[in-house]
């Protein structure tokens, strides 16, 4: 068996960044960004007025009350194009461009209309409501940078940095293939000894939320034959997922199916609690998860690994060690020579602090208790007995593309 963290760093060194393509700005959200995006132009252009009011030379506002001569208008969308001297004024709204001579506003309710004069109660300083040109940021700025996930403020931003399309990562194709006599579709009338293929359903949730683009190959059942049928309609993907069969039992056929493939296994087996029986290796340009058939160890395993390698297939930088401390709400005794990831729930205390209270029953294949988990409390191999009120480190269910 290997540690988490070699297995993490195995899965990372054998998989590579998928092509870049060009993507409307609409269709954006979420996707990773492949190449640095500078702006195309200054913002605003030129200098603008942030208020309704009047533009005018702040040095004839010295010594107020004074009286300027309205010479014309300036709206957004237009321009006031003669010179602005002193003495004049221009009628001026939110967004519309200064005129050339006008270096201040005066917002219109600190103004007062004289026929064709404005009366200027207040003095003005320079600058006064004026939006300098390029104040938000300069043609040729980078703004965004590789890596990033799109949000709706960055799809905000390339538009007005005049960038209608994207340069970005192509998304992982994910075959997911679920395997056993044992499974069936929901919905189906269940044979005796039969159980419905949850994982299939929440593997392609997973893919989605970390940015993929999943593929269902269906249910294989316990027979090399029909193994090697459904691994053949994942030749054109990026990533291919398997539940189940990658144990020790006499119907555990998975591996030998994939072997016969032409399987490079790179490890199988890692020193964790649920998960132990993870497969990873590639077929050519295919790489292959074996995920362990239980909801639970699928889903650790999805969380610790599948993201891993689809993050790094986006460019995605991410940390896999647990970034969080709580409190932990009970004693937990001292864990044996695998890393645990233990269900909790999270309360808080008067003062703010985060309580991790463990389920009482980890079993794997309970999944009611996984989706009522808030975290899950990681538990380092051959740590000692820790007592209720210490701290211990944990992984928040949230933290992708989308929140899983």
């Amino acid at each position: 068996m290997i540690s988490v963290n070699k297995a993490i760093n195995l899965i990372a060194d054998n998989v590579t960044l998928t092509n870049a393509e060009d993507v409307p700005i609409k269709h954006c959200l979420g996707r990773v960004l492949a190449e640095d995006v500078a702006s195309k132009l200054s913002y605003p252009p030129v200098a603008v007025s942030s208020m309704d009011g009047y533009a005018l030379n702040a040095s004839d506002t010295a010594n107020p009350p004074v009286s300027l001569k309205l010479i014309g208008v300036s709206q957004a969308g237009g321009s006031f194009e003669s010179f602005v001297g002193s003495g004049e004024t221009v009628r001026i709204f939110t967004g519309a461009p200064l005129p050339c001579g006008a270096d201040a506003v005066q917002m219109q309710e600190n103004a007062e209309i004289q026929g064709n004069h404005i009366k200027i109660i207040q003095s003005v300083p320079t600058n006064n409501f004026v939006r300098a040109a390029g104040m938000d940021f300069a043609a040729g700025d980078i703004l965004i940078k590789a890596g990033t996930v799109l949000s709706a403020r960055h799809i905000g931003l390339a538009a007005a940095m005049n960038r209608p399309t994207l340069s970005v990562r192509r998304k992982p194709r994910v075959a997911i293939l679920a395997t056993g006599n044992e499974v069936a579709l929901p919905g189906t009338d269940l044979r005796p000894s039969q159980i419905i293929t949850s994982n299939s359903f929440a593997l392609n949730a997973y893919v989605i939320a970390m940015g993929g683009d999943p593929i269902d190959l269906g249910i294989a059942g316990d027979t090399l034959e029909e193994l090697s049928s459904s691994i053949e309609g994942a030749f054109n993907s990026d990533v291919l997922v398997t539940i189940g069969g990658v144990s020790v039992g006499d119907f555990d056929l998975v591996g030998q199916a994939l072997r016969e493939k032409g399987l490079r296994q790179v490890f199988h087996k890692i020193a964790m609690r649920p998960g132990k029986p993870l497969l990873f290796g590639n077929i050519d340009n295919l790489r292959v998860l074996c995920m362990p058939g239980n909801p639970v160890s699928t889903g650790v395993c999805s969380i610790l690994f599948l993201k891993k390698a689809l993050s790094t297939m986006l460019g995605i930088k991410t940390n896999t060690e647990p970034a969080l401390t709580a409190i932990l709400g009970q004693d937990m005794a001292e864990n044996d020579q695998r890393q645990d990831y233990v269900r909790a729930k999270l309360e808080t205390n008067d003062i703010g602090e985060r309580i991790a209270q463990p389920f009482s029953i980890q079993d794997s294949a309970m999944q009611a208790c996984f989706t009522e988990a808030d975290c899950l409390i990681v538990r380092l191999p051959h740590a000692p007995l820790i007592k209720a009120g210490e701290l211990v480190s944990i992984l928040l269910f949230s933290g992708s593309l989308i929140s899983i």
